[in-house]
């Protein structure tokens, strides 16, 4: 099984402009975005032992996430 790993890095606005404009030459916007964007919510669950808490603290790589996500306000309920 393949695992992700992030690296996140802090640019400055006029990176923000020049990356969007190379992007637009290559791809094309999400139809399914508002405005561009999305509004994203996530409820994450743990155990009674706060088991993805205290693996997620103590920098455990290989970790289970739990979570359910709905985006742009839809939900199911």
């Amino acid at each position: 099984m393949d695992y992700r790993h992030e690296w996140k890095h802090e640019i400055n606005y006029s990176d923000l402009l020049c990356i969007r404009q190379r992007l637009r030459a290559v791809t094309e916007p999400d139809p399914h975005a508002k405005d561009g964007k999305y509004l994203i919510r996530s409820l994450y669950f743990d155990n009674i032992f706060d088991k993805a808490l205290r693996e997620k603290v103590d920098g455990v790589n290989m970790r289970e996430k739990f979570r359910i996500r709905y985006y742009n306000g839809d939900y199911m309920g």
